[in-house]
């Protein structure tokens, strides 16, 4: 998508829509890198989610996430503009390809592409156990600069031998889990959510919260 300035504001008009100005020499990532915008309603029957989790790529670990964070629900690749909340958390594991995916769908939002959805923020999923490589550090905190917020997930090696139903739920409404200290390792995430992610899950769903009341 090309980007064409109009007058003295700079600006160019996104020509799928034809009314979103969007600001000279920001890079907007072509349209095959841009997730889609939901036309209908995404949230089924029932208590709407009030934060949807995009997928910036496959195996992002949107399954697992909205298992976990019970107030969360998954995008299904898109953005879910015509639903009640419209709170959006990109979720992208570490690797080259994540992060790239991610940062493309950051430029998305930041150019307005994305219906009447907001970005609260970014988790990013852990590829592998361990620090990243310094080239990869690098990669993140130019990703993580275009998020309002982001959220640094922990490698739970237990996760890979559970399948998504298997997993403990966290609910902001109930009470944390005890916290196992040094017996973390007998604690399966089957009975409990490792308590980085618990974290992580108030963090996003305070939020959501905030956006959800200032709309």
């Amino acid at each position: 998508m090309a980007a064409q300035p109009q007058g003295d504001h700079q600006l160019y008009t996104d020509d799928t829509t034809g009314s979103t100005p969007v600001p000279a020499g920001l890079r907007i990532p072509p349209a095959d890198r841009q997730a889609p915008i939901h036309s209908d309603p995404v949230a089924g029957p029932g208590r709407p989610p009030v934060m949807w989790l995009l997928g910036a790529h496959g195996g992002a670990g949107v399954s697992t996430l909205t298992r976990v964070w019970a107030p969360a629900a998954d995008a299904l690749g898109g953005w879910p503009a015509a639903d009640r909340y419209r709170s959006v958390i990109i979720v992208a594991r570490t690797h080259r390809t994540g992060l790239a995916a991610a940062h493309d769908l950051l430029l998305q939002a930041a150019a307005g592409l994305v219906g009447r959805c907001t970005v609260i923020g970014l988790a990013l999923v852990p590829d592998a156990p361990g620090k990243l490589p310094k080239t990869l550090r690098r990669s993140a905190d130019v990703v993580a600069s275009a998020a309002p917020a982001v959220w640094s997930l922990p490698w739970v090696p237990d996760l890979r031998v559970h399948t998504a139903d298997d997993l403990a739920p966290w609910s902001p409404a109930e009470p944390d889990p005890t916290p196992p200290g040094r017996l973390r390792a007998q604690v399966t995430s089957a009975a409990a959510p490792h308590p980085g992610l618990v974290a992580a899950g108030h963090a996003a769903f305070d939020a959501a919260r905030t956006a959800a009341t200032t709309r």
